[in-house]
């Protein structure tokens, strides 16, 4: 039976967990649901891989290869939910309440926030990230017919792991119900 992915229920965030060795990822109860997915704007994307080439003189055709720089995975969506408790989470800076407002206090200077990612599929397949560094920004039209949109992009990094087998040092998985 072929498994698809499709469609988004949830995106969650938690704090990067440093093992000794494993996959890592938050306990369920310590990932925190993130805003709504703007429809049709989360995209998972690996870059293409750089490869060099080897040639020799007598032959036209490379007589060796070796993938010199492999493509990264990234993770892209919007949301419209600009409560500032959200935007603090991917973006920086300080959410703070006053009396009957909320603040959102921009960051003095930009940083990318590393934290572990978890993208729930409509049919139940969880893609996990167990370090990812996010990078939050405004972007769109803002009118009567449009909400203010904010943008994270994601990258999988090294997991933090001591570990050296095949899936210690994996930046993602899926993780696909059988029953």
């Amino acid at each position: 039976m072929a498994n698809y992915l499709y469609g988004i229920k949830s995106v969650k965030y938690g704090a990067v967990v440093a093992t000794g060795s494993g996959f890592a990822m938050p306990a369920s109860g310590d990932m925190s649901a993130w805003a709504y997915t703007v429809q049709g704007s989360l995209t998972i994307s690996e870059d293409e891989s750089t490869t060099t080439e080897f040639f020799v003189e007598e032959v036209s055709t490379p007589v060796h290869s070796i993938v010199t720089d492999p493509g990264k995975l990234s993770v892209t969506w919007r949301a419209y939910d600009m409560t500032p408790a959200l935007i603090a989470v991917m973006k920086g800076g300080t959410a703070a309440t006053g009396t009957g407002v909320d603040y959102y206090y921009g960051p003095e200077t930009v940083a990318a926030i590393e934290m572990s990612l978890q993208v729930t599929t409509t049919n139940d397949i969880v893609f996990e990230i167990p370090r990812a560094s996010c990078l939050a920004r405004f972007d769109s039209v803002l009118g009567r017919e449009n909400l203010l949109e904010m943008e994270v992009k994601a990258t999988a990094l090294a997991p933090e792991t001591s570990g050296t087998g095949a899936t210690d040092q994996a930046p993602y998985r899926f993780k696909i119900p059988t029953t």
